[in-house]
C-alpha cells in the first residue's frame, strides 16, 4: 500500500465508539488520577532544553498513560522526531509524505486535540506552543482526543525551545569519556557494564536502536545489551566471528559504517523496525584482543553515520574494554576459586567444602535447635566395575551416580564426592527418619542405573548407605557415626540403608 494512502486525517469531537481499522473501539479517556499526575508533571520534571531531558519528559507521560508519548517540530522545512519514549510502535521517518497530515492540521489553525492514523495505529496530536513560533506537537498513542482539554492544558505548561533541543552541541569526546569512566567505576556485572556503555554511546551519537554483543569463551558472540528494544529478543543469538556486519567487525577488528546497509550487504532484507539504512558498528578492543562490538542504527535525526560519529564510538571503547576487561578477570575468579572447591569428574562439591559447609551447617542447627543429617554413600565393588569393564566404565559410574545424587535431594542439600566411589550429602533441618527415607530412594535409583553405552550393558551397580543426624554433635562425630553406619550396611551384605546412632534428631 501507498504510504501516503496509509495515512487518514480526521479532527475529531465524536462519540467514544469511534472504532479502529480492526472494528474495535480504541478511544481512551484520562482517568482522574491520570489527569492531576499529567498536569503535574512540569513540577517535577526539569524544562526540556536538550534532547535528554526532553525524552525524559516524553518517558514520563509514557509512565502516566502508559502508551507511547513523542515530540516533534517542523525545523527547516521537514518534521524532525525530537524525542520519543521508546522507538516503537515506529513513526514516519523525515521526509515521509505521512507527515503532510501535520501539515495540513497547522493550516486549519483549529486549536484541539486531532487525530491521526498512521500504519493502522490511531495517535492524538496536541499542539505545543514553541519560542519561535515553528509548528510543534506532542504526539499520544491512541485515540486520546476526548480528553483534549486536559492535554491542552498540559500543553500549555510547557514552551518548547525545538532549534534548541534539535542542535544542541553533543559533548566533546573526551568528556563523554571522562563521564563513561566514571559511571563504570560504579558498575559491576557484565550486563550493567554494557548496558551503561550503551547509555552513553546512545547520549553522544542519539540513535534509536544499538546493541552490545561481547565474546563468549567458546568464540561466538552474544548480545547482552539492547538499546530500543528487548535484549529478550536476541537472548539465544549467537554471532559466529565473520557472520554479518558484527561478526565481520569482531573478526577484522576495524569499525565499519555505511549510509546504506545495502552497500555492505547488498542482498539484506530491510527490517520494518528500522527507519533508516545506516549503522555504524565498532570494536571493542584491548591490546590485540576484540572483547565486543558496539553497533548503532536510526540516528533521531534520521541522517547517515559520519566518520566522526565512527570517532565518538571510539572514543567511548577505551573505558568500555577496561571495563570489560576487569569483569572478564572478575569472571576468571570466580572459575578459579569454584574449581577449588568442585570436583572435576562428578561435578559435585569435594571433600574440603564438604567440611566447611557442615561446620556452618551445625552452628546454625545449635542455634535454631534443628537437625543436621549426613549420608555417607559408598558404591559397593567399585574396584570390580574397574577390573571387568575399564576405568573409562568407572567415571560412567561416578558421573551417573553423581546425577542421581543431584535429582535426588533438594536444591540447598549439598552433594559432595567425599573421595573415591564415596559421596557424602549434608541435608540441613531434616531429621534421621526423613534422612534414610531419601538414602533408599537414593539407593533403589542407583540400583536401577544403566549405562547408554552398548558396551556396559551388563554393567550392575549398586551402593550403600549410612545415615546419621545430629542437634549436638560435633562435625566429626556425625561423619563417624554415618561412616559407622555405612560399614555396617557393607557387613549386611551391601545394597542397602542403615541408620547410625543420634542424639535423638
Amino acid at each position: 500500500m501507498n504510504v501516503a494512502v496509509a495515512h487518514d486525517l480526521e479532527t475529531t469531537h465524536g462519540d467514544a465508539t469511534q472504532m479502529n481499522t480492526h472494528g474495535q473501539s480504541n478511544v481512551r479517556i484520562l482517568s482522574a488520577e491520570q489527569t492531576r499526575r499529567l498536569l503535574d508533571v512540569h513540577h517535577h520534571v526539569a524544562a526540556p532544553t536538550s534532547r535528554h531531558r526532553l525524552r525524559q519528559l516524553a518517558v514520563k507521560v509514557n509512565d502516566i498513560l502508559g502508551v507511547k508519548a513523542a515530540f516533534v517540530a517542523r525545523i527547516d522545512g521537514a518534521w524532525t522526531v525530537l524525542a520519543e519514549s521508546a522507538a516503537e510502535p515506529r513513526l514516519p521517518a523525515a521526509g515521509d509524505g505521512a507527515w503532510a497530515a501535520l501539515d495540513r492540521i497547522v493550516a486549519s489553525s483549529r486549536r484541539d486535540a486531532h487525530a491521526w492514523h498512521y500504519e493502522q495505529r490511531d495517535w492524538t496530536l496536541v499542539g505545543l506552543a514553541t519560542r519561535s513560533g515553528a509548528p510543534a506537537f506532542l504526539l499520544l498513542e491512541g485515540h486520546w482526543t476526548l480528553s483534549s482539554q486536559t492535554l491542552l492544558r498540559f500543553a500549555q505548561n510547557l514552551q518548547l525551545d525545538e532549534r534548541g533541543v534539535s542542535r544542541e552541541p553533543r559533548p566533546h569526546p573526551s568528556a563523554a569519556a571522562h563521564r563513561l569512566a566514571r559511571a563504570l567505576g560504579r558498575t559491576t556485572g557484565l550486563e550493567e557494564v554494557c548496558a551503561v556503555v550503551l547509555r552513553h554511546v546512545v547520549r553522544s551519537i542519539p540513535s534509536r536502536l544499538a546493541s552490545f554483543a561481547v565474546a563468549s569463551e567458546e568464540g561466538p558472540l552474544a548480545i547482552v545489551a539492547t538499546h530500543g528494544y528487548p535484549v529478550e529478543l536476541v537472548d539465544g543469538l549467537r554471532i559466529a566471528p565473520g557472520s554479518g556486519i558484527i561478526g565481520a567487525v569482531y573478526r577484522d577488528r576495524a569499525p565499519l559504517w555505511a549510509a546504506d546497509v545495502a552497500a555492505v550487504q547488498p542482498h539484506r532484507r530491510r527490517r520494518p523496525r528500522y527507519r533508516t539504512a545506516s549503522f555504524a558498528a565498532v570494536p571493542v578492543a584491548a591490546g590485540g584482543d576484540v572483547l565486543g562490538v558496539v553497533c548503532v542504527s536510526d540516528r533521531l535525526d534520521d541522517q547517515a553515520y559520519s566518520r566522526e560519529d565512527v570517532s565518538r564510538i571510539r572514543a567511548l571503547t577505551a573505558p568500555a574494554a577496561l571495563a570489560l576487561e576487569r569483569e572478564r578477570a572478575r569472571r576468571q575468579a570466580d572459575a578459579f576459586a569454584r574449581a577449588a572447591i568442585i570436583d572435576p569428574l562428578s561435578g559435585l562439591y569435594n571433600r574440603r567444602y564438604f567440611h566447611d559447609r557442615l561446620e556452618e551447617e551445625l552452628q546454625r542447627a545449635r542455634r535454631q535447635r534443628t537437625p543436621v543429617a549426613v549420608l555417607m554413600i559408598d558404591i559397593d565393588d567399585f574396584k570390580s566395575i574397574n577390573d571387568r569393564f575399564g576405568h573409562m566404565a568407572g567415571d560412567t559410574v561416578i558421573k551417573g551416580v553423581s546425577e542421581i545424587l543431584r535429582r535426588s535431594v533438594r536444591k540447598f542439600d549439598l552433594c559432595t564426592r567425599f573421595g573415591g566411589e564415596e559421596f557424602a550429602i549434608v541435608m540441613p533441618g531434616t531429621g534421621v527418619d526423613g534422612a534414610a527415607g531419601i538414602a533408599e530412594r537414593i539407593r533403589q535409583r542407583i540400583e536401577a542405573f544403566q549405562a547408554d553405552e552398548r558396551e556396559l550393558s551388563s554393567l550392575r551397580v549398586t551402593a550403600s548407605v549410612g545415615v546419621s543426624a545430629t542437634v549436638d554433635l560435633s562435625p566429626r562425630e556425625l561423619i563417624v557415626h554415618a561412616d559407622n553406619a555405612l560399614y555396617a550396611a557393607k557387613r549386611a551384605g551391601k545394597n542397602r540403608v542403615v541408620s547410625g546412632p543420634t542424639d535423638g534428631a
